[in-house]
């Protein structure tokens, strides 16, 4: 699996993230809940296939599932990221400590600012965002992010150094929350802004295979990593000879 810094924070991550909304049972396919102990499996061989970046999220209630995941391999070989609602700079800090005791880990590499709706939400969370910043300090959070489906707040961001990463919503189809055209150009700007890009909603929620949707996002120079939701070992292989097969074809 390829692998690449992601923007300015000097993570090495893989081009595919493995995106665990699946495993407990959210997401729009409505996938059956996954046990953490069969869900830690999944992870091990995604490991061992070089997906080294594994996503969650507070609401996605896959933090048992991750927990499992990094029993079985080395802490420091993965890169880690979660997100939470938290507006305010108490809830930010009690999230974190509930989250960090979820995960069973000392640490998160990358702890976003979840679902950002527009750029006054994103000034809302100024409280959650000083918190991050401090914990930052503490060495419980590397790197600070904001996930995102709006341009606008794309280019909020750029006012927020301290903001290192993005994980945002566009796809081949342009089934989006805003004009495709709009995001598309505000992403580029904030990647040669050294934001780190990670790119989700590939598949417009079933409109796009997976095939397509991973060649549409890796034509993109300015996308470091494609979060694609995964469930099983199965899904998993198939997707990483997916990835394969579209690379090879362009070298």
């Amino acid at each position: 699996m390829d692998k690449c810094i992601l923007g300015c924070t000097g993570l090495e991550v893989s081009r595919l993230c493995f995106g665990t909304i699946p495993f407990g049972g959210k997401g729009w396919r409505k996938d059956p809940y996954v046990a953490p102990e069969e869900a830690g499996k999944v992870l091990k061989r995604a490991h061992e296939l070089g997906l080294n970046f594994w996503d969650t999220a507070e609401g996605y209630r896959s933090h048992p599932h991750i927990r499992e995941g990094l029993k079985l391999v080395q802490r420091k070989s993965v890169v880690l990221s979660t997100k939470t609602t938290q507006t305010s700079y108490e809830g930010a800090k009690a999230a974190l400590k509930k989250t960090l005791e979820e995960l069973g880990t000392e640490y998160l590499d990358i702890y976003y600012l979840h679902y950002v709706r527009s750029p006054d939400d994103l000034e809302k969370r100024r409280g959650a965002i000083e918190a991050f910043k401090e914990a930052k300090k503490e060495g419980l959070v590397r790197h600070i992010g904001v996930s995102t489906h709006w341009s606008n707040v794309v280019e909020k961001t750029l006012d927020h150094p301290e903001i290192e990463v993005l994980m945002v919503k566009f796809n081949k189809i342009g089934k989006m929350d805003c004009p495709l055209e709009d995001m598309l150009k505000a992403v580029k700007r904030a990647y040669e802004e050294g934001k780190g890009i990670v790119n989700i909603k590939i598949l417009a929620y079933g409109g796009l295979t997976v095939r397509e949707g991973l060649e549409y996002a890796l034509s993109l120079p300015f996308v470091h990593s494609v979060c694609l939701g995964i469930r099983t070992i199965e899904e998993l292989e198939e997707d990483v000879k997916i990835y394969q097969e579209i690379t090879r074809s362009r070298t």
